[in-house]
């Protein structure tokens, strides 16, 4: 099954994506293949992390990824 994702870098992208509570992806920058959240909904965000699943992820080193099929 392919998916194609839209990576969401600004505040605004991650608001959309936790209000239409879309399945986020996290993946290490720079590594396309290294993706350690399969895909979790966004449960808050702040200017330096993310959390998905209760777990934050620090925006500086992770991507996160819209999934849509």
């Amino acid at each position: 099954m392919d998916f194609t994702y839209k990576i969401l870098e600004s505040d605004i992208d991650l608001l959309a994506a936790a209000l239409s509570e879309v399945k986020v992806a996290v993946a290490v920058k720079d590594m396309e293949e290294d993706v350690l959240e399969s895909g979790g909904r966004i449960i808050e965000y702040t200017p330096n992390s993310v959390r998905i699943r209760g777990l934050s992820y620090c925006r500086r080193m992770y991507e996160f990824r819209a999934l849509s099929r």
